[in-house]
C-alpha cells in the first residue's frame, strides 16, 4: 500500500485539534490532516437541539476566558454580537439547603444554627504552615470539617468517581482562594460579594444554537482537512517518520486524545506504560429533562449523595432561544443508573482527566517521552489537565506558534515546552 505523505497529523477532532489545524492554516501551512474517530467532529463541544431544547452534549460549556487572544481568535470566526452576556448566578445544594456559590462567602444564607456551626468550623480549621498533600485533607485544613463533610468531599467524590484523599492538590486553581476575614464579614453583614467568584463571573453564550456554534465557526475553514470515522488504530515509528493507520507518513503527530488510547495504538511505544496507567479519565453522562423552574439561576452544584448527578443547568436562563423548562444534568458514568424520564441521554466516555496524586509528574514524563520522538500532546488530553475550552485554544495557539516559528521541524530530543500554565 502506498503511504500518503502528510506534514502534520492531528489526532482528535475536538476543540483543541480543530483549533490547532485552523491556526496552522492561518499561519500559511495547509499540509495537515485531522483524524476523528466519530462520524461528526466536535468532541465535548457538540450540541444538539432536541424538542426545542438546546443540549450541550459534553456538559456545561460557556464562553469565558482570562486570555484576550482567545477572544480575538473566536471573534475573528464568529462576531461578538452573536452572543448573549450574563452575570453568573450559580447555587450549591447541600445539607438540605441551597445557597449562592461560593459557599464560604454565603454562609449568611443558612438558618442561624447551621450558620453558626459552619462559621465555627471554618474558624477552627487547622491552618498549619504547610498545606496537606491530598485534596480531602486540604479541604479540612482550609475550610473546616463542616464544609468538607457536607459539601466539598461528597461533591468531589461524585464528580471524579474516586475518593477525595486520592486526589492531588495541584489543580486547585479551579477552586477559589479563601479569605478568612471576608468569610466572617459576609456572614455578619448578611451580604455576599460577587467579586470573589473564581471564574465565569461574566460569561457569554451563543444567541442561536448551542456552544457548538463556536466550534463550527472554527471548523468550517478546515473541514476539508478532517477525516471522520477515522480512529487511531496504529501508530508505527519507521526511521524518523511515523506511519499512521498504515495510510499516512508524517514526521509530526499532534495528540489531543487521552494518552492511554494513543499509547495502546503505538507500536514499540516509549517506556512509560506505568506513567500512562496513572493518567486516568472519568466518563460523563449528560441527560436532558423537562421540569418547570421559575428562577434566574444558571446552574446548581448538587452535593447530596442521594442524587446521582453533580450539576444541573437551567438551559433557558442562558439560552433564551431554547424552549422553557429545559434542564440538563451531569452525572459521573460510575453513578449513572439510568434516567427513564430523560428526553435524551448522551454518554461521554472521556470527560475529565482525574487529578490523582502523582498525575502531573506522570503526565510530564509521558508528554516528554513522546515529544522527543515527534508526538506533541496539546490540550485537555494531550497535557492531561482539566482545561476548559478557552485554555485548550490557548495551548493550541502557543504550540502552533512554536512549531510555525521553527518551520514545522522537530528533531529528536528537541521537544517544545510542556505548557505555559504552570506545567513546566
Amino acid at each position: 500500500m502506498t503511504l500518503q505523505n502528510i506534514g502534520v497529523i492531528i489526532v482528535g477532532g475536538g476543540i483543541t485539534g480543530i483549533s490547532f489545524g485552523r491556526l496552522l492554516q492561518l499561519g500559511g501551512f495547509e499540509d495537515f490532516l485531522i483524524l476523528e474517530k466519530e462520524e461528526t467532529a466536535g468532541g465535548l463541544c457538540q450540541s444538539q437541539c432536541i424538542k426545542g431544547h438546546v443540549l450541550d452534549l459534553g456538559g456545561g460549556h460557556l464562553l469565558c476566558s482570562r486570555h484576550p487572544e482567545v477572544y480575538d481568535f473566536i471573534f475573528a470566526h464568529i462576531p461578538a454580537d452573536e452572543f448573549h452576556t450574563f452575570e453568573r448566578v450559580s447555587k450549591i445544594a447541600f445539607d438540605n439547603e441551597t445557597v449562592d456559590y461560593p459557599i464560604e462567602y454565603n454562609l449568611w444564607q443558612l438558618p442561624l444554627e447551621k450558620r453558626v456551626d459552619y462559621l465555627t468550623s471554618c474558624m477552627q480549621a487547622a491552618r498549619t504552615a504547610e498545606a496537606p498533600e491530598n485534596f480531602e485533607d486540604w479541604v479540612r485544613w482550609k475550610l473546616g470539617d463542616a464544609i468538607a463533610d457536607k459539601y466539598m468531599i461528597p461533591y468531589n467524590r461524585k464528580v471524579w468517581g474516586v475518593e477525595p484523599n486520592e486526589l492531588d492538590t495541584d489543580w486547585l486553581q479551579k477552586i477559589p482562594h479563601h479569605d478568612t476575614r471576608l468569610i466572617v464579614k459576609t456572614c455578619l453583614m448578611g451580604q455576599g460579594d460577587q467579586s470573589v467568584l473564581p471564574s465565569h463571573q461574566t460569561f457569554m453564550y451563543p444567541k442561536r444554537g448551542g456552544f457548538q456554534r463556536i466550534f463550527d465557526a472554527i471548523h468550517d475553514p478546515v473541514q476539508r482537512h478532517a477525516r471522520l470515522s477515522n480512529p487511531l488504530i496504529n501508530l508505527r515509528r519507521t526511521g524518523d517518520h511515523w506511519v499512521v493507520n498504515e495510510s499516512y507518513r508524517t514526521k509530526l503527530v499532534i495528540n489531543t486524545i487521552p494518552w492511554g488510547v494513543l499509547h495502546s495504538a503505538t507500536h514499540s511505544p516509549p517506556q512509560v506504560s506505568d506513567e500512562v496507567a496513572r493518567l486516568r479519565t472519568s466518563g460523563l453522562v449528560v441527560t436532558l429533562h423537562e421540569e418547570a423552574y421559575d428562577h434566574d439561576c444558571h446552574w446548581t452544584y448538587v452535593a447530596s449523595p442521594g442524587q446521582p448527578h453533580h450539576r444541573e443547568f437551567y438551559i433557558n436562563n442562558f439560552a433564551p432561544h431554547s424552549e422553557p423548562n429545559g434542564i440538563f444534568r451531569e452525572t459521573n458514568i460510575k453513578r449513572f443508573g439510568g434516567a427513564p424520564d430523560a428526553l435524551a441521554v448522551h454518554i461521554n466516555e472521556h470527560a475529565y482527566p482525574i487529578p490523582l496524586k502523582g498525575h502531573s509528574e506522570a503526565a510530564r514524563q509521558v508528554w516528554t517521552a513522546y515529544a522527543n520522538i515527534g508526538v506533541i500532546g496539546v490540550g485537555r488530553w494531550g497535557q492531561h489537565r482539566y482545561y476548559n475550552s478557552d485554555v485548550c485554544i490557548r495551548e493550541a495557539m502557543r504550540t502552533a506558534q512554536e512549531l510555525l516559528t521553527r518551520g514545522m521541524t522537530l528533531r529528536a530530543g528537541e521537544a517544545i515546552s510542556y505548557g505555559s500554565s504552570g506545567l513546566v
